[in-house]
């Protein structure tokens, strides 16, 4: 419509589209305060917080411990990192999962300014102390940078008054895990561990996973096939964790398996088939149905972020929830400062759980104190394929 200050700029009115009189706007879609109840004795949640870094500038973060230097991604200032908090442990506190697969977290090891010690002390301080605590993978693997050298990476926190990690903390970094068959890395790094429930002891696997995304190229050119760039690399990555997930890489022989995390991939494509075809469900689409989303792309709504179980997680599955706070809402409500007027930082800023992140977190309720003979009886909807 050209500019709306111009003389010169078109308008478009429908011949009595409104009727003479005042449109009526119904709000559909309103808000959720809080997650739907999953239920369960137990939840876990998958949340891409979309680049949770507390170092600020250019060349000023690294690859990992010790890796090479680059871009500083998220807040760009203590400013931005403020209002960042506010909104996430916001969300965070409102999914209030026993279990959180986190993704996009700043990739600088485990220490005590690292981003994710920072964000679990600025959870506990909002709880209780030691209400949280997160897994250090490179200490229980023995290995510096098990979880690869990107500038982001997958992690996990939880409640250890909840449940205790038991078994071997695995990581998938394995070059054609990684490289999905392409010359360079391109997934990051899966991790997996298994978690006794205090009380019930019970155990549950949890494998969190960061696909790579659509909006870079691989080797292959994007076929045109409506999968955007690198489905075969995500494909790849999808065959590689089931292959993985069989060798029992928590040494718990646990089949109580969720698969969690951003696979960038939506509901129908190749690695969410690949995972299906392994046995594993799909719990938005199983329990929410096909109109399940997690993210918004130009007016388009699909699922990329995801949890799957296997059959006997899936039995104990009690119920599952999209919590909408994030795909729904205009960019311009998030805690970036930029390219906004001294009055639009204060009045298009709030301090809540809307707008955190771009993808929407996804929360899995488990019924692990249900016996396994009732368990079998779950009753699921009918969902065609």
């Amino acid at each position: 419509a050209g500019n709306a200050a111009s003389g010169n700029a078109y308008r478009l009115r429908p011949i009595n589209a409104l009727g003479g009189g005042a449109p009526n706007f119904v709000a559909a879609n309103p808000r959720p305060d809080q997650p739907v109840n999953v239920g369960g004795d137990l939840r876990v949640a998958a949340f891409n917080v979309l680049n949770y870094f507390n170092t600020f500038g250019a060349n000023a973060c690294r690859g990992g411990v010790g890796g090479a230097p680059t871009d500083c991604r998220g807040a760009e200032n203590t400013t931005e990192f403020e209002r960042q908090n506010v909104k996430l442990l916001q969300a965070l506190l409102r999914l209030n999962a026993d279990v959180f697969g986190l993704i996009e977290i700043e990739n600088d090891g485990y220490g005590p300014t690292s981003a994710l010690a920072e964000l679990v002390s600025r959870l506990n301080a909002a709880t209780a102390p030691g209400t949280y605590a997160f897994i250090d993978v490179d200490a229980v693997t023995g290995q510096t940078n098990a979880l690869g050298t990107d500038a982001i990476k997958v992690a996990i926190i939880y409640k250890p008054a909840v449940v205790e990690p038991v078994g071997r903390t695995a990581a998938l970094n394995t070059v054609g895990f990684v490289n999905g068959g392409d010359s360079a890395p391109r997934n990051r790094p899966a991790l997996a561990q298994t978690f006794r429930h205090r009380a019930t002891a019970e155990d549950v696997t949890v494998v969190v996973n960061h696909f790579k995304s659509k909006g870079s190229p691989c080797d292959a050119p994007d076929a045109n096939d409506g999968a955007g760039n690198c489905n075969i690399v995500r494909r790849n990555a999808a065959q590689a964790l089931v292959a993985w997930l069989a060798g029992d890489p928590t040494g718990t022989r646990d089949a109580d398996i969720l698969i969690i995390g951003d696979l960038n991939s939506y509901a129908q494509e190749d690695p969410i088939d690949v995972l299906r075809a392994a046995g594993y469900t799909d719990l938005a689409r199983t329990f929410i149905g096909p109109d399940a989303y997690s993210y918004v792309f130009n007016g388009q709504w699909g699922t990329l972020d995801y949890a799957l179980a296997a059959p006997s997680a899936l039995a104990r599955v009690s119920g599952v929830s999209e919590y909408h706070i994030n795909a729904d809402e205009p960019g311009v409500l998030d805690y970036n400062t930029n390219f906004k007027s001294a009055g639009q930082i204060i009045s298009l800023f709030a301090a809540n759980q809307y707008r955190t992140s771009d993808h929407d977190p996804i929360l899995v309720g488990l019924n692990l104190s249900v016996p396994g003979s009732e368990r079998l009886n779950v009753h699921l909807p009918l969902v065609v394929r």
